[in-house]
């Protein structure tokens, strides 16, 4: 937890120059996809909750305004996106349950990343806009265990579990606009980890959807 709190200080500091700070807080339901030795889904795995955490800078790629004349930065006509980028931190808590045999068992796994989007903003009247973005992420679990058979065992030594992943994605988020320098969002976001060159056989893609509840800080 201290080298989130350490990656989280460095982007604070580096934020002077960058438009909105954005930080969200929310849940995951986490899907485990996982196929066995040979090639068949398991079914026993079912999703369960876990933190979802982001602290992100966001900047202005390109005012689509621009192209009908507007040049003052606070000129957003309605239903004219402007299009941003954002990069940053996550911290989720990946989670699962299941039930195989008669013996009952649960996952927990925490994962730290860096995280990169980019999509339109969209103003839909002077207060709301409506935000999506495309997703790409890197993460990798930091502490884990397995809970069966009344005893946890560590996920540390599991090369599915302990690889570093990438995701793809997307999220919406409806952003309300509480001043110039303060909105406040709702937020849906989907991802799923890639493909690897060892699927379908002995994999497991991690797929999270989160709901969460933010503020963006234009200082």
């Amino acid at each position: 937890m201290r080298i989130l709190f350490l990656l989280l200080a460095c982007l604070v500091l580096n934020q002077a120059n960058a438009q909105e700070l954005v930080f969200e807080v929310g849940g995951n339901s986490t899907e485990y996809q996982y196929q066995n030795l040979n090639g068949a889904i398991v079914d026993y795995l079912k999703p369960a909750t876990g933190l979802h955490v982001q602290l992100k800078r966001e900047n202005v790629l390109w005012k689509v305004s621009k192209l009908f004349g507007a040049f003052d930065k606070d000129d957003n006509p309605l239903y004219v996106p402007t299009i941003k980028y954002a990069f940053g931190f996550t911290y989720n808590q990946y989670n699962s349950v299941g039930n195989t045999q008669g013996i009952a068992l649960s996952y927990q796994a925490d994962h730290l990343g860096i995280i990169g989007e980019i999509g339109p903003e969209i103003p839909i009247n002077q207060a709301i806009s409506v935000d999506i973005k495309g997703i790409v992420s890197v993460a990798k679990m930091w502490n884990g265990n397995q809970y069966i058979a009344n005893q946890y065992m560590p996920l540390d030594d599991q090369p599915q579990f302990s690889k570093i992943r990438i995701y793809g994605g997307y999220s919406i988020s409806l952003v309300h606009h509480l001043s110039k320098f303060v909105s406040g969002f709702v937020k849906y976001q989907y991802l799923s980890s890639v493909k690897e060159p060892d699927y379908p056989v002995n994999h497991l893609r991690i797929i999270p959807t989160s709901f969460s509840l933010g503020v963006k800080i234009n200082p």
